[in-house]
């Protein structure tokens, strides 16, 4: 889909090119995987990681409090009436039922959390590329990764080659660490 998309957009492009000849289309291309090797995007993971491993301890804190619970009733079993016994097991699955809606509610928080996150560096580096563009004069703007761990990835995105002197990667990279007060 994204491949027959690009090719539209290119064609429609350079058609559009050839009928007003005045028009020129100038291409660009950015490595957006290169994002994550910045300080913003480490420090956005090192503040996820840690709330991951918080989040983590206070599952595992909750889950151990409830095991505690239910040893305890075990060994008070013996001891109760039969009506107690079932007020007790109806008592702890509520509990678990509780545990396991709230695990789900911080899981979704989590995820909610990254995803605001990340879509705030996504923006960060589309207001950069939008603005190397424009400096640039550039028509289109692709992602591109020259050097991807498979031929595939390239195929599939519809790019075979790309002139390596129509990468802006840098200039986005270093606009980008401007914008979010690093380097």
């Amino acid at each position: 889909m994204r491949k027959a998309l690009l090719i539209g957009m290119v064609g429609c492009l350079l058609g559009l090119g050839s009928v007003a000849s005045a028009a020129e289309v100038h291409v660009g291309y950015v490595d957006l995987q290169r994002v994550k090797d910045t300080d913003e995007w480490k420090r956005f993971e090192e503040i996820f990681k840690a709330d991951v491993s918080k989040s983590q301890l206070e599952v595992e804190q909750r889950k151990n409090e409830l095991e505690n619970a239910a040893r305890q009733y075990g060994q008070q079993k013996p001891m109760l009436s039969e009506n107690a016994q079932r007020e007790k097991e109806r008592e702890l699955q509520k509990q678990r039922l509780e545990f396991q809606l709230w695990a789900q509610e911080r899981q979704r928080d989590l995820e909610t959390k990254r995803d605001e996150m990340s879509q705030e560096i996504w923006s960060r580096v589309n207001e950069a590329v939008e603005k190397v563009a424009r400096e640039k004069r550039l028509t289109l703007v692709v992602d591109y990764n020259p050097n991807p761990s498979t031929v595939t990835v390239n195929f599939e995105k519809g790019l075979v080659y790309v002139d390596p002197k129509t990468d802006i990667t840098e200039e986005v990279l270093k606009l980008f660490n401007e914008m979010s007060g690093g380097q």
